[in-house]
């Protein structure tokens, strides 16, 4: 979260999406398992080895770090990462409201405050994620 002020005044707050508003370290984790699931349960990346190697990197690294740990074919690299989308989009729409950050940023926007979300996710995803969460209705600008 980063909070800029003016005069002592706060004006803007900028949340990150991934592990602040949305704990998506599982979504990422699953979908990328399923998708390698469909072209080769051998490329699949266990739990603990996705925690110390691959989690918080984007897919297009992690794809190439498969290619280098696990030999994945580069030539399989778009299928994976469209298969992952896929499934990324089907595994948000399970979430459930979180009516405790929802009605936290209710307040903060009724107060005046500017209310940001910044990601490194694609663009579709993170929205999917606030509309889901109900948070995306509170935030006035989204930044990915």
């Amino acid at each position: 979260m980063v909070v800029y002020t003016h005069q002592k005044q706060i004006k803007l707050i900028i949340f990150d999406l991934d592990g602040v508003l949305v704990d998506a370290r599982e979504l990422h984790y699953e979908a990328l398992n399923e998708a390698l699931s469909v072209i080769n349960p051998k490329y699949m990346v266990g739990r603990k080895e996705h925690l110390s190697f691959y989690d918080g990197l984007s897919t297009t690294k992690k794809l190439n770090m498969l290619t280098d740990k696990k030999s994945l074919p580069r030539e399989l690299h778009d299928r994976v990462w469209k298969l992952k989308q896929e499934k990324t989009l089907k595994l948000i729409d399970r979430f459930t409201p979180d009516y405790r950050i929802s009605n936290i940023l209710k307040k903060l926007s009724d107060k005046g405050y500017i209310i940001a979300c910044a990601t490194n996710s694609i663009r579709q995803t993170a929205k999917l994620q606030l509309i889901r969460r109900q948070f995306f209705e509170h935030i006035d600008f989204l930044f990915s």
